[in-house]
C-alpha cells in the first residue's frame, strides 16, 4: 500500500514530548540573516516537521551545481523541545561534521516561523509551505534485508509524510539519499509524488518511488516495506514516531482580541499591499 493508504491503516500515534503542533509541516526558509549585517535567500532549504523526527535539507540554486560535496547538506534527527528551545540528537547527516550545533529559539506567527540562534549570530524567517489538512507520518528506518539472498544489513533513515509533500533521507551500505516530492496534481487527492529537490538531481521530475509498497505487521508501532533498488528488492522496516491521518497545517496563529481588533481597524493601511508569502 502507499502512504496515504497507510494512514488510514495505522492507529493514531503522537511520541511522548512531543513538539508543539505549530511547529508541524514542511517549512521553505525565506532568508536567512547575520549579525554581521549579511543575509541569504537564495540556497533552497527546507524543515520538514513531525512530532519527533525533524528532516533538514539544503541545495544551492537549481541553476547553480554544487561547487563540491560540502555545499549540500541534509540530515534527519530526533527533535527535543524543552518549551523554549528545539534542539536534536541522534538520526544521520552527509557529513561528518554538524554545522548547526545551537539549539534554536522558534515563534510562529501566522504562516511565517522565526528560528533565532542563542548566541546572536543568524535569524532565520521559515515560511509554511503546507495549505491544506492532510495525513501526518513519520517513519523511522530500523534496518534493511535483501531479499535476493536473505542478508540483513544495517540502514539508516526517516520519511515524512505531511500533507502534500514527502520528504525522506536514507543512508545504507551503497550510498546516501535525500530528497523532497511533493503531490504531482497539487491541491488534489493524487496519490502520486514527484521528486522536487534531491541530492541526486537525476532523480527530479521522477515518481517517488519511496511512496509505496507499505504493510503492516504483527509488532504495533512498526511498518514494512518492499521496494526495488539498483541492486535489487529490499524488505525496510521502520519505527512509527507519528500517524495521524489528518492533521490541520494551519497558515494563521492566534493572537490577542485587542490586537485582532486593531488588525481589522487599520486594513486600509495594513492591508494594503497583503499577500501570503511561501
Amino acid at each position: 500500500m502507499n502512504l496515504l493508504t497507510l494512514a488510514s491503516q495505522l492507529a493514531p500515534l503522537v511520541p511522548d514530548n512531543p513538539v508543539p503542533e505549530w511547529m508541524v509541516g514542511l517549512f521553505r526558509r525565506r532568508c536567512i540573516s547575520f549579525a554581521s549585517g549579511l543575509s541569504d535567500s537564495d540556497t533552497r532549504v527546507f524543515w520538514m516537521q513531525s512530532f519527533g523526527l525533524t528532516i533538514d535539507f539544503r541545495l544551492p540554486l537549481e541553476y547553480e551545481p554544487a561547487a563540491s560535496d560540502i555545499s549540500e547538506e541534509a540530515w534527519y534527527a530526533h527533535s527535543v523541545w524543552d518549551g523554549n528551545h528545539l534542539s536534536w540528537h541522534g538520526g544521520i547527516s552527509n557529513l561528518n561534521e554538524n554545522r548547526w550545533p545551537e539549539p534554536a529559539e522558534l515563534r510562529r506567527i501566522g504562516n511565517c516561523m522565526m528560528e533565532f540562534a542563542p548566541s546572536g549570530i543568524y535569524v532565520e524567517d521559515w515560511r509554511l509551505q503546507n495549505m491544506r489538512p492532510g495525513p501526518l507520518i513519520a517513519l523511522e528506518v530500523l534496518y534493511e534485508r535483501d531479499l535476493t539472498t536473505g542478508q540483513k544489513r544495517a540502514a539508516e533513515g526517516a520519511l515524512i509524510l505531511a500533507g502534500d509533500y514527502l520528504g525522506a533521507v536514507f543512508r545504507s551500505p551503497r550510498s546516501f539519499e535525500a530528497c523532497i516530492a511533493g503531490r504531482e496534481q497539487p491541491g488534489t487527492e493524487s496519490t502520486e509524488f514527484v521528486v522536487q529537490h534531491s541530492l541526486q538531481s537525476r532523480r527530479c521530475g521522477l515518481p517517488f518511488k519511496e511512496a509505496d509498497g507499505f504493510s503492516l505487521t504483527d509488532k504495533p508501532g512498526e511498518v514494512a516495506q518492499r521496494i526495488d533498488i539498483d541492486d535489487g528488492p529490499v524488505e525496510r522496516l521502520y519505527r512509527v514516531d507519528t500517524a495521524l491521518e489528518s492533521f490541520d497545517f494551519s497558515q494563521s496563529t492566534q493572537a490577542t482580541p485587542d490586537a485582532e481588533t486593531w488588525y481589522e481597524q487599520h486594513q486600509s493601511t495594513l492591508g494594503r499591499y497583503l499577500r501570503r508569502f511561501r
